[in-house]
């Protein structure tokens, strides 16, 4: 008996050594050792086809009597998979050459599958990657990769986000990948939607952002610049074990957004800061922009904010002071400076469709966090502008599934938790910030903020994961995790909660944040009546409160009995 054990542990690891050498027309199947199956990706048009191909191994001379299914390998030592489906195992049998019999389970994907390995943590560590492309033969690639995140990086975690640096496998500098047809570069990430009952919010969202937002205020110089990186959907292996649906995109940075590039030392010059990006990451009084105090440029945060670009490993310092007279404008102006300035310091329509965006999506985390400011060349100018990061905090999402769907995530919440630019522009109406705003948001509610567009966006995606099994894989690979707080992942009940977390958030921010402007209408229901004047006169109670720009009817930045006979007014010939 124990001589029978030990002969099937040795074939198992035989078969498990072998993991990364079976392909099938020069594609790659990788071994789950979780599952005990093999995952290779083909073309979707082969989905519902038969595909006869070839088999290699490193091991396959010694192999005898192959078969799939059941049906011997024919004499051009070709095999035959019958009408591919997404949910069926082929079997791959054959002897080697001690007699032992292999079996080899095989499945099929259409999406790219990249296989990870390495002991992987905080700090880049070389690994290698094979990248097995649908319609291509399995590449093996060299590249620095490290976890990213902040709370999805926490010891406990599990299924861990990546940060990609492709490099040369002769001399180990930086190796330009390019994916989807998006940008040639070394740098990617893999993001696992870790939290995400759906898994595709961030990449989702993200493309909607693309969509909906304005080209930046240097467009006219840099027409290509993005303020939001594109990617799409893989499957993952890591180190012989299947990780899950991830979303590859592009990394947020200078040649993202097109900055001007910083001006290298020489021997006159000890160099020139132009373009400079920072990252919000960190809710603090200076990133939230309510209080200022000075910066020091020989560190790379400050206040909740850490420096991208230009990096200050390579640099040595920094230059926070384009940031530094934003923030001081924000917290610091009077009501009149603001509204008079404001448009100097910001790039006012890209900021106005962010902020549309974060409340139409409640982007729970992205009000002071997760924004990505940017001036295009501070040698020219002063203006910020920004762009979109980590967007899975929406649409129902809280930053915690304990419990699932958070009354801070219901549909009928206001996104009370901003940035103070934002709250500014909101009560004071600088050059008619938010008729403008209303008059955007109800044009973008035409198309593609309509809850139908929004929805099918979810839907096409999860699909499209399910019509190649990975929805499937996902599933069983990490429903019930301590990630998602022990929830069961069940992709069905989360699209019915996104379709009727819509129908009820959009309709309600139309008829309040949203709603078209009424004169007296300080309660924002539609109509002008006692409730308003009840309204102003408790406001006026309260000398501590500064009236919004639709409270205050007189106007003189106050509540006082001014705005109480204006209000009568209207009331009285409406």
């Amino acid at each position: 008996m124990r001589l029978i054990i030990l002969t099937w542990i040795y074939s198992i690891l035989i078969c498990t050594a072998m993991a990364t050498n079976i392909k099938f027309g020069g594609r790659s199947a990788f071994y789950d050792s979780g599952t005990d199956t093999w995952l290779c990706s083909v073309a979707k048009y082969m989905f519902g086809h038969d595909w006869t191909t070839t088999l290699s191994t490193d091991s396959a001379t010694c192999w005898s009597d192959i078969a799939l299914d059941g049906v011997p390998m024919d004499s051009n030592s070709l095999v035959t998979f019958t009408n591919i489906q997404a949910d069926r195992q082929y079997l791959l049998t054959a002897v080697d050459s001690t007699g032992m019999p292999i079996t080899l389970p095989i499945c099929f994907t259409y999406l790219p599958v990249l296989h990870l390995q390495g002991d992987f943590n905080d700090d880049y560590q070389v690994t290698s990657i094979e990248v097995a492309l649908p319609n291509a033969a399995t590449q093996s690639m060299l590249a620095r990769v490290k976890h990213r995140g902040a709370t999805t990086n926490l010891p406990d975690r599990h299924k861990r986000n990546y940060h990609i640096k492709f490099i040369n496998a002769s001399d180990s500098s930086k190796m330009d990948r390019r994916f989807f047809g998006l940008r040639n570069d070394n740098s990617w990430i893999l993001d696992a939607g870790q939290i995400d009952m759906l898994r595709i919010r961030n990449r989702v969202m993200t493309e909607l952002w693309l969509d909906l937002c304005r080209k930046p205020y240097y467009a006219d110089r840099e027409p290509n610049a993005l303020l939001g990186v594109r990617g799409d959907m893989v499957e993952v292996m890591l180190n012989d074990r299947y990780a899950g649906i991830y979303a590859l995109t592009e990394a947020m940075d200078r040649k993202q957004m097109k900055l001007a590039k910083y001006e290298e030392p020489d021997s006159v010059t000890s160099g020139k800061f132009h373009g400079m990006l920072w990252k919000s990451k960190i809710p603090d009084i200076i990133s939230r922009m309510t209080y200022f105090y000075g910066y020091n440029n020989s560190n790379d945060t400050w206040g909740g904010f850490e420096v991208k670009y230009p990096d200050p490993d390579d640099y040595l310092r920094t230059d926070f002071s384009t940031l530094g007279n934003a923030v001081k404008f924000v917290a610091n102006s009077t009501n009149e400076e603001f509204r008079q300035h404001v448009g100097e310091y910001f790039d006012i329509p890209v900021i106005m469709d962010y902020w549309i965006l974060i409340n139409a999506v409640l982007a729970i985390d992205n009000g002071v966090k997760n924004i990505y400011w940017a001036v295009y060349d501070k040698q020219q100018d002063k203006k910020l502008t920004l762009a979109a990061w980590d967007l899975d905090c929406t649409v129902g999402q809280n930053w915690s599934n304990e419990p699932l769907h958070a009354d801070n995530a219901a549909p009928d919440r206001n996104l009370g938790y901003f940035n103070n630019l934002f709250l500014r522009l909101h009560e004071l109406n600088p050059d008619s910030f938010c008729i403008k705003a209303v008059e955007r948001y109800q044009l973008l509610r035409k198309d593609l903020l309509d809850a139908d567009s929004i929805y099918n966006r979810f839907e096409k995606r999860i699909n499209y994961l399910k019509q190649c099994g990975a929805i499937a894989r996902e599933t069983a690979r990490w429903s019930g995790d301590s990630d998602l707080s022990f929830n069961q992942l069940d992709f069905d009940a989360e699209l019915a909660f996104i379709r009727n977390w819509l129908d009820v958030h959009l309709p309600y921010l139309d008829r309040t944040r949203f709603s078209p402007y009424i004169k007296g209408d300080v309660t924002r229901d539609g109509v002008v009546d006692i409730a308003d004047i009840n309204f102003l006169i408790n406001k006026m109670l309260k000398a501590s409160d500064h009236p919004t720009w639709y409270e205050d009817l007189s106007p003189d930045d106050i509540y006082d009995i001014a705005d109480i006979n204006q209000l009568i007014n209207i009331i009285l010939h409406q």
